[in-house]
């Protein structure tokens, strides 16, 4: 066990498969400089991504269609951003053990566990959630509540192509904006591109952005490139097995996400996240158990 400990990590980097690289490797970038203009791709990898997300035959998310716009984004982040911009004055609310970028960038924040919602507050949640890697137990509740005092819901879907057996539906009029991006399951983060869904066609960033069709399209043309040799079941297909096995060998839980398993308080003390969850970043030894190394 002290040997396979060395695997486990605090940061909860997903998988990142070794044919991504392959593939990226292989993107035909001289092919796509003979066009003009040779990134022009924002409708189709718009499309792309939806198709992505709606065709996974792990996961089921439903609702997405009743939002009347489409973004790219510079991954889920940018949604992020524009959401406490879109929100100042009001408080964040989120879950212990939700993304900590939000506590970093956002210091007017009170945890939901904390306190009632109140009007002015809005929420940020992630599905699946990131400390636990499956939805959180109090998303619906926290949800119908938003509902009943118009309190606005944005919905982080970042972990979407990591995870198996999750279904959810986004249809609640609270829900006001959903995004994902290629971060995790398509090993894009050093190239931040994702989509959000929302009814917003405003004088913000991200709206003006692609109206104009002002947006990162070097990025989706990868993104495009990624799509078309991979789905976001690849990574949960790939490494379940493995995860359950390296889990068992160190008394882990394995979650819904490739990436993490939750301890106990007994033998991972020292991986506690807000005084919630012992959530152990366990990338490392899932791919070293796939590849016969231990």
């Amino acid at each position: 066990m002290l040997n396979l400990r060395e695997y486990i990590n605090h940061k909860t980097f997903a998988v990142y498969d070794y044919q991504f690289l392959l593939h990226l490797k292989a993107a035909p970038l001289s092919e796509w400089l003979e066009t003009s203009p040779p990134f022009d791709c924002q409708d189709e990898y718009l499309e792309k991504f939806h198709q992505l997300i709606i065709n996974s035959k792990l996961n089921a998310l439903k609702g997405l269609e009743r939002f009347s716009k489409r973004h790219l984004i510079n991954g889920t982040t940018q949604s992020f951003d524009e959401c406490y911009l879109r929100n100042k004055g009001k408080r964040l609310r989120i879950f212990r053990g939700e993304y900590a970028y939000h506590k970093r960038v956002n210091p007017n924040f009170t945890y939901i566990e904390d306190a009632p919602l109140e009007k002015e507050d809005h929420i940020i949640i992630s599905l699946p959630f990131c400390s636990s890697g499956d939805i959180h137990p109090l998303m619906d509740q926290i949800i119908r509540e938003a509902e009943k005092q118009n309190i606005s819901v944005e919905i982080d879907c970042a972990y979407f192509g990591t995870c198996h057996s999750l279904s959810y539906d986004l249809s609640s009029s609270s829900i006001k904006a959903v995004s994902f991006s290629l971060s995790k399951g398509m090993g894009l983060g050093d190239i931040r591109s994702g989509i959000r869904y929302s009814d917003y066609d405003d004088g913000l960033p991200i709206a003006q952005q692609n109206n104009f069709h002002h947006t990162v399209k070097f990025a989706a043309k990868i993104g495009l490139h990624m799509m078309e040799r991979f789905d976001f079941d690849y990574i949960p297909n790939t490494y379940r097995v493995h995860q359950e096995s390296f889990c068992k060998d160190l008394g882990l839980s394995p979650t819904k996400c490739m990436h993490l398993a939750l301890g106990d308080s007994q033998n991972y003390s020292e991986y506690l996240i807000d005084d919630k969850y012992y959530r152990v970043g366990i990338r490392e030894g899932v791919k070293k158990r796939k590849q016969g190394r231990i």
